[in-house]
């Protein structure tokens, strides 16, 4: 077991370290956020695409960096997520984060906001639309200071190896995209789609 928790512990500093960057999706729902009725519809259906991809990109990351953070307690059961897509999680708080950047995920709401763009006549993204797009864009550009902080952190994870600062180090990103994801379902919570 302690091979194996090594070997974990080894690939979630690796992803955290070489991770995904949400400045490139905070972007683009910052320029969507912010696009008038002058703007092309092309245009800004081309944005409202890559929001989509970036949005799915971002679930992904956040999702596989979740199912890493294993903790090694002896008391803890693997358990499959069979809701989601049969991930494997060893605690209750790991499967709560797991199922919060779920309900996080940008994907439908870019989708959903897509659908509705192309389909009204005239094109246009509602001011309640903008704002979300806005807000979740604030809170995406937190969320990624709060993973650079800790990629500083995995550096000297990787240098010293203790096992037990590791799992203390997995338990405090937890507890902290936690957070950057309940403001992003409660701000998606605001839209009526």
């Amino acid at each position: 077991m302690e091979l194996y928790q090594s070997k974990n512990n080894s690939g979630y500093i690796t992803f955290l370290k070489e991770g995904h960057s949400f400045k490139p999706l905070a972007l683009t729902l910052e320029e969507l956020s912010q696009v008038t009725n002058e703007v092309q519809p092309a245009k800004v259906q081309k944005l409202l695409d890559q929001a989509k991809v970036q949005g799915k990109d971002a679930t992904q990351y956040l999702t596989t960096l979740i199912e890493f953070s294993d903790d090694y307690i002896s008391t803890s059961k693997p358990r499959y997520m069979y809701e989601y897509d049969y991930s494997v999680m060893t605690s209750e708080k790991q499967k709560e984060v797991y199922q919060l950047a779920y309900r996080s995920d940008l994907y439908g709401l870019m989708y959903g906001i897509s659908y509705h763009y192309w389909k009204d006549k005239p094109k246009l993204i509602p001011q309640e639309t903008k704002t979300v797009l806005a807000s979740i864009a604030k809170e995406l550009h937190a969320l990624d200071e709060t993973l650079s902080f800790y990629k500083t952190s995995a550096d000297r994870q990787l240098q010293w190896g203790d096992e037990r600062s590791m799992e203390q180090l997995k338990s405090i990103i937890l507890n902290e995209v936690k957070l950057h994801f309940n403001k992003i379902v409660e701000i998606k919570s605001e839209m009526n789609l």
